[in-house]
């Protein structure tokens, strides 16, 4: 006859399943609790910017002579050199701001028809020197660059770079701006905790990201950051990711 009783046999198995139960509840605490821990803060991005006016200016060109004869050559070199610097002077450039560079002479060559390619045989020189000021006084850099394509209708072969246009302050701007992202992405922190019944608690980290230095208006921007040096006004934005605990 059996014996055994039936309330002792479904007992074995459910102490077996308490006991499944609790491990399992007890492997699922570290991360139940890191999970929860993670969700007590909330991270956004703060933004700041400025516009500016730029404070220095610089403005270059390079002219070229060519002839036969390296002498030829250098005889136009010095007359049109005479000419771009009597240029300078009279837009009021003071003499002293005037920087040229040492000459730059290539040997010109001519393809022959031969069989060996094309050796080229010399056909004459080409010399080359840049002309460069740099100022403060942004206004008068930009008239000279507006001025200076009279240089084209005497005759020079000049090539004009694109005057470059800075602001010498941007260093002390930066920190401010980095300060104002911050109040901005603690200001949208609020905002979006506020929504879910939440107040921001202390700022837990703050990380920088690049600068974009663009014409005004100008929305292109590069995850390597922008310096634009072409526009007298510039927009200055930065980015700061920040990161609040939660009450």
């Amino acid at each position: 006859m059996n014996n055994s009783n039936p309330s002792r046999s479904l007992l074995v198995p459910s102490i077996i399943l308490a006991i499944g139960i609790l491990l399992g509840a007890l492997a699922l605490a570290g991360p139940l609790h890191d999970f929860v821990q993670a969700h007590h803060a909330i991270t956004v991005k703060g933004y700041a910017e400025r516009h500016v006016d730029s404070d220095f200016a610089l403005w270059s060109a390079t002219i070229t002579t060519r002839g036969k004869l390296v002498n030829a050559a250098a005889d136009q070199m010095e007359k049109d050199s005479r000419t771009v610097n009597d240029f300078l002077l009279a837009q009021g450039v003071p003499k002293e701001k005037i920087e040229v560079s040492d000459l730059t002479t290539t040997a010109l060559s001519k393809s022959n028809e031969g069989a060996d390619g094309g050796i080229g045989e010399l056909d004459g020189y080409k010399l080359e020197r840049r002309f460069q000021v740099a100022s403060s006084d942004v206004e008068s850099m930009s008239k000279l660059t507006s001025a200076a394509p009279v240089l084209l209708r005497n005759g020079i072969e000049v090539n004009f770079n694109p005057t470059e246009y800075y602001c010498t302050k941007l260093a002390d701007l930066k920190v401010s701006m980095l300060g104002d992202a911050v109040q901005d992405a603690e200001r949208r922190a609020t905002e979006i905790a506020g929504k879910s019944g939440r107040k921001i608690g202390g700022l837990r980290s703050a990380n920088q990201g690049v600068f974009q230095i663009t014409a005004i208006y100008q929305t292109e921007t590069s995850s390597e950051g922008s310096f634009d040096t072409r526009s007298r006004e510039k927009s200055v934005k930065a980015v700061v990711t920040a990161e609040f605990g939660l009450n």
